[in-house]
């Protein structure tokens, strides 16, 4: 009897850059492809991580052999540590994917430590009795693979981040001869990324991008410095060639920085021969055309180092006339105001300040529209599928996957799951799927309650109540005292909170306290009054508090 083949997004189909997690799954065995995490937004208020909702795991935790990474980026692996707290699952990975697990699980230390295959791009392995053959693919990051799957009626293409670059830092170009080679045995299905989708033409290859930052620092006779992922180990290389052209030396400021690339000169995939690296505050002695510094911070984060540089609050030296600021990244959505308030903070302290929509000095690591119609002919898929974008990303990909060749599209959703049987392919029943939201030590006790409160407390302010009443004559001993915050102005709030206390002792009058046994009625008639009082003098509508305390 063949076993069908059931293929179910958990996470990054209908969304960009967020919890990338897909599972494949038998009758008898499953495993986990990625396993990604997302950064909170202004909705998600006091969250650290978004992670995704494992449920349907639980249901057939039996059944996993394991979770295959197919690159390092964080909505790819960033949920790792919390997928491997609750299952014990063996892992595979390239080597610096791998590098990136061990670094992440030393902040998550976890009670077993998990088994680690590690593998290069072009290998092939088995995940309990699933074949898998990996293929090289060039992306922002190295070690990025593609998975073809092995099943009765031809391979599934596993097709995640990717792009086509014909001259990369590295000179290890994607392995199309190989994508070639799997479309003659006859292509299944293939899972492709569609970030890039209403993008016309080819991505701009690394070297090109190389070739703009040594001319544009040619030029510039002032300090340099440049932002960027700091897992663009490609981009970090062309950086150190310019500066090594140039007779700089190179600081790497930020945490990440330092890691990620002292990882990958471990692997022997970045050098630094011929130039000197230096620690930021060694940069003192040096002319300011003699340095450059690769720092942290392409998004504004808000403790960043790139944003403690344009607030004046970095301590090593000070943004000014004559500093150089490339931005060598992409402006991830969502992010927008907060990286133009670094550019602006920055200008506005004399520094030029250079980015992806000024110069190309930035290319994407996702495959536009010719790199995307050469991979789909060169397969040939029977069924096409697309993943990671948002929803229009995806139904324009399937429509030109059709045009390009494959026979049939199929555009679902998170939790719906395409099924693969002798008779073809269709949509399956829906499984649980969402986000579970990360705070501090708790995971998934937050919930939209939670952030419904928070989102309240953040727009409206709190006022609080303290009463105290003698339990045995109902007699008020103190209060009521009134504390607000983030509701008035400190020089309004004098006046208004002790015209609030008299309505307060006005609405309490009305009470027999001594005869009530729960003081919960004198808590909701303190929070309605309050409000009542709060909504006709300001036209605001603060979160009420009450503390009543019995002695």
């Amino acid at each position: 009897m063949t076993l069908n083949l059931k293929v179910t997004p958990l996470g990054g189909v209908g969304e960009i850059g967020a919890l990338n997690c897909m599972l494949y799954e038998t009758e008898k065995e499953a495993f986990v492809v990625d396993c990604g995490s997302m950064f909170p937004n202004e909705e998600t208020l006091g969250v650290d991580l978004i992670i995704p909702d494992f449920s349907y795991l639980h249901q057939i935790r039996h059944k996993l052999k394991g979770v295959v990474l197919t690159h390092g980026h964080e909505d790819h692996v960033g949920a790792i540590p919390f997928l491997l707290q609750e299952f014990n699952l063996p892992v595979y990975a390239a080597p610096f994917t791998a590098g990136l697990i061990e670094q992440k699980l030393d902040e998550y230390p976890l009670i077993r430590k998990p088994q680690v295959t590690v593998f290069d791009p072009g290998d092939s392995i088995s995940v309990g009795s699933f074949k898998i053959d990996t293929i090289f693919v060039n992306h922002s990051i190295i070690d990025a693979s593609c998975l073809v799957i092995g099943t009765p009626w031809g391979p599934v293409v596993h097709l995640t981040d990717w792009k086509i670059d014909k001259t990369p830092i590295d000179g290890r170009v994607i392995d199309l001869k190989k994508f070639s080679a799997v479309g003659k045995s006859g292509v299944l299905a293939l899972f492709s990324d569609s970030t890039n989708v209403l993008e016309p033409g080819a991505t701009l290859s690394e070297r090109e991008v190389e070739r703009q930052l040594k001319k544009i620092c040619g030029k510039h006779k002032g300090r340099i410095i440049a932002t960027l992922f700091s897992s663009n180990i490609h981009r970090v290389q062309a950086l150190v060639n310019t500066a090594k052209s140039l007779g700089r030396s190179v600081a790497l400021v930020g945490r990440s920085m330092r890691e990620n690339t002292s990882l990958a000169r471990r692997l022997g995939r970045l050098s630094f021969e011929g130039v000197q690296v230096l620690d930021v505050e060694e940069t003192h002695g040096l002319k300011p055309d003699r340095v450059m510094c690769l720092v942290t911070g392409t998004q504004g984060e808000p403790r960043s180092v790139l944003s403690r540089m344009a607030c004046d609050q970095f301590k090593p030296f000070q943004i000014g006339e004559g500093d150089l600021v490339l931005f060598s990244s992409k402006v991830i959505p969502g992010n927008e105001r907060n990286i133009f308030s670094v550019i602006d903070n920055l200008s506005r302290r004399g520094a030029r300040v250079l980015y992806e929509s000024v110069h190309e000095i930035h290319t994407s690591g996702h495959a536009h529209q010719d790199e995307l119609k050469e991979i789909v002919r060169r397969l040939k898929p029977k069924y096409f599928i697309p993943i990671h974008g948002q929803y229009r990303h995806l139904m324009r990909h399937a429509d030109l996957a059709e045009r390009w060749g494959s026979k049939n599209a199929l555009v679902v959703e998170n939790g719906t799951p395409v099924v693969f049987e002798r008779k073809g392919a269709k949509r399956g029943d829906a499984v649980q799927t969402g986000r579970v939201f990360v705070d501090g030590k708790g995971v998934g006790d937050v919930g939209d309650a939670v952030l419904r409160d928070r989102k309240h407390l953040s727009d409206t302010g709190i006022v609080i109540c303290i009463l105290m009443i003698d339990r045995k004559t109902g007699e008020i001993i103190r209060g009521p005292e009134l504390i607000s915050r983030g509701f008035i102005e400190e020089e309004e709030e004098a006046l208004l909170l002790t015209e609030a206390k008299k309505v307060v002792l006005k609405a309490l009058s009305a009470f027999n306290l001594s005869a009530l046994t729960d003081m919960v009625e004198v808590q909701e008639e303190v929070r309605i009054v309050l409000r009542r009082f709060f909504k006709k003098a300001l036209e605001r509508k603060p979160v009420v508090i009450p503390v009543i305390m019995e002695v």
